[in-house]
């Protein structure tokens, strides 16, 4: 790919970091790209620079997205750039390029020219529970959450063929499995062969989320001409290892360096921040250096000239935590960004949609989301199925309602047995309908800790007779705050839940499955829909605001009390990083002095993250400074 400076006018002209980045005839780059330093504009001059190259010929480009909508949204931007050169450009994620690989060619690795693919997990379930014929009592849902995660680390387990061959009689795949399968056609030597004449690029964006089996399936794509030689079609990654907050699902931001050494990579960090204004660019400094990677930055004004806002605020309960949100929310819409958090040709009306609250768990952003609702405002929610509930037991209780959803799923029912101790028997002829009678063991010395208090949950013959049994579903005085706490909001999401279904739902339709499907999709939300987002911080990756308010900075909120090692505390602050690099100009944290629990309120403790945020004056504050002596009320 040779040189060739871009004579099409831009919005901004790029920096020598960038300029270098768009211009590099390495055959691999990485290029690290910390929030707001242009990152996809960079992207998209590189790619928009190698179809504009004669001597790039026919070549395609294959930008590898981490979702759908990131796709759909570079192809935006870059269509009104190359117009009808568009047709040389594939964006799609891993699995979406995958699925169309294997559509084309899985005959060549044993799939069915209709071959299905399970997206749906309770399909995954039943075909492992028939398929296993209860060989293995383990709980089906959790063993493939087990067989995922070795996938995705590309790691081995003990149980994984018989998964394998369980697709293969039914003439499917899952996700992992896709890629598992494509990675095999890529690796046929006349189909990888074809597939690097048709890419003449390939750009993975948002590299610090790649899985070791997604590395596998990009590294049997580009090849290379020797066992230490570069890759047979130039390639670059851009992220950020700062933002891997995917862990827990096999992500591995040390792949981008494991690329770099396995290739050669050339190095390009870029350092100037375009987004944020001047305090919440010295916020993400002052994260970064406690993260250990500390992004050099431009002096003030580089990026956008406006000086911005940076608040802390705490209140005496969430419920004039929520009734500030509802308020600042109500003020932005009206009177627009504050004067010192634009710049002098910068407007500052801005729309519900540049609003966001976010929150560590779901249910933190109940009290929130009802009190925006209260001033009439619309809000659009969105979570990960690991944020719905922020306590062991509203997991618990989750758990038991899809269950009662489906009796009949034998991996739900293993699986409240191997965690916590449940045995169940047939209900007797004269019992309640729908009644669930248990025995419980001990497995370990704290098995029952979560069952014990649940029980009334057990004997509930219907979903509004298991809501009403929450009341009697009390936790011991002497559990930590943050687990008393966050279980009231765990109860409070599945009974607001309720009222609404009841509301909506007739009385013959309240069905366990409905009431289960209506928590699910309340929490939800509707991602794409109009109003103020209210977004778990997993959700927000990769999405900027012009105003954002992170709640629930509370010690055991954010950073979540289960954060126990020196590994999941550093995954609880690259949340936090996420989190507070979402905001472009505004940034309000806050906190509740007290929680309620079921034996009244309970005092909190600020998070020490707030450790971190800038003081009043724009100078980053010692690690060791008490937050509360700069927050105001």
């Amino acid at each position: 790919m040779t040189s060739l400076r871009l004579a099409t006018p831009h919005d901004f002209e790029l920096t020598d970091e960038q300029q270098a980045a768009v211009d590099s005839d390495a055959s691999a780059l990485v290029v690290t790209a910390p929030a707001g330093t242009g990152k996809t504009e960079t992207l998209t001059r590189r790619t928009e620079r190698f179809v504009n190259d004669p001597a790039s010929g026919h070549a395609r480009v294959l930008v590898v997205t981490y979702t759908t909508r990131a796709a759909k949204e570079f192809e935006a931007r870059l269509r009104g750039r190359i117009g009808h050169l568009m047709q040389r450009i594939t964006a799609d994620t891993v699995h979406g390029f995958s699925h169309t690989l294997l559509t084309t060619h899985g005959t060549h690795v044993g799939l069915p020219p209709d071959f299905q693919v399970l997206s749906n997990d309770a399909d995954r379930v039943d075909l492992l529970a028939s398929y296993e014929n209860s060989r293995h009592p383990e709980d089906c849902a959790s063993l493939l959450g087990k067989l995922d995660l070795a996938r995705a680390r590309d790691e081995s387990h003990p149980l994984l063929q018989t998964w394998r061959n369980a697709l293969e009689d039914k003439g499917a795949v899952d996700f992992n499995e896709m890629i598992a399968k494509a990675t095999e056609v890529l690796r046929i030597p006349a189909l990888g062969e074809m597939m690097r004449r048709i890419y003449g690029l390939v750009v993975v964006d948002e590299a610090q989320n790649l899985t070791r089996q997604q590395y596998d399936f990009i590294s049997a794509l580009i090849g290379r001409s020797s066992t230490n030689g570069p890759p047979l079609v130039p390639t670059t990654l851009l992220g950020d290892p700062n933002q891997s907050v995917t862990g827990f699902a096999g992500g591995d931001s040390g792949l981008m360096e494991r690329f770099a050494n396995d290739y050669d990579a050339m190095k390009i960090p870029l350092n100037r921040n375009f987004r944020s204004s001047h305090r919440l660019a010295l916020l993400e400094r002052n994260v970064s250096q406690e993260l250990g990677t500390d992004h050099k930055r431009a002096e003030s004004g580089a990026g956008c000239a406006a000086e911005g806002v940076v608040e802390c605020h705490e209140f005496d309960d969430e419920q004039e935590e929520a009734a500030f949100i509802a308020k600042w929310v109500t003020e932005l819409l009206e009177a627009g960004l504050p004067d010192q958090a634009v710049s002098a040709k910068e407007s500052n009306r801005l729309d519900a949609e540049q609003i966001a609250v976010l929150a560590r768990h779901a249910s933190a952003l109940n009290a929130t989301s009802k009190a925006l609702e209260d001033h009439g405002h619309e809000v659009a929610r969105a979570h990960n199925d690991s944020d719905l509930m922020s306590s062991p037991h509203g997991a618990l209780a989750l758990e038991l309602m899809r269950f009662r959803s489906d009796r009949h799923r034998t991996s739900a029912e293993a699986a409240l047995k191997r965690e916590f101790g449940l045995e169940f028997t047939k209900a007797p002829a004269n019992a309640r309908n729908g009644a669930i009678r248990i025995e419980t063991r001990m497995q370990q010395s704290d098995g029952l800790s979560c069952l014990k208090p649940l029980a009334p949950l057990l004997e509930a013959d219907s979903p509004e007779a298991f809501v009403a049994a929450l009341e009697e579903c009390h936790l011991p005085r002497y559990e930590p705050e943050p687990l008393l706490t966050s279980w009231t909001a765990d109860r409070h999401l599945i009974s607001e839940a309720w009222s609404e279904f009841a509301n909506i739902t007739p009385l013959a339709e309240r069905s366990w499955t409905r009431f289960a499907l209506h928590l699910e999709r309340t929490a939800r939300g509707r991602d794409l829909g109009p109003g103020v987002r209210l977004l778990t911080v997993h959700k927000a990756q990769a999405r900027e605001f012009k105003a954002v308010a992170i709640i629930g900075m509370n010690d055991g909120q954010f950073p979540d009390f289960r954060a126990e090692s020196a590994e999941a505390s550093q995954s609880e602050l690259q949340t936090f990083y996420v989190a507070a690099t979402r905001a472009s100009r505004v940034l309000v944290l806050t906190r509740a002095r007290k929680r309620p629990t079921r034996y009244g309120d309970r005092p909190t403790e600020p998070s020490p993250f707030l450790k971190l945020v800038c003081d009043p004056t724009g100078s980053p504050s010692s690690h060791t400074a008490d937050p509360q002596r700069w927050m105001a009320r």
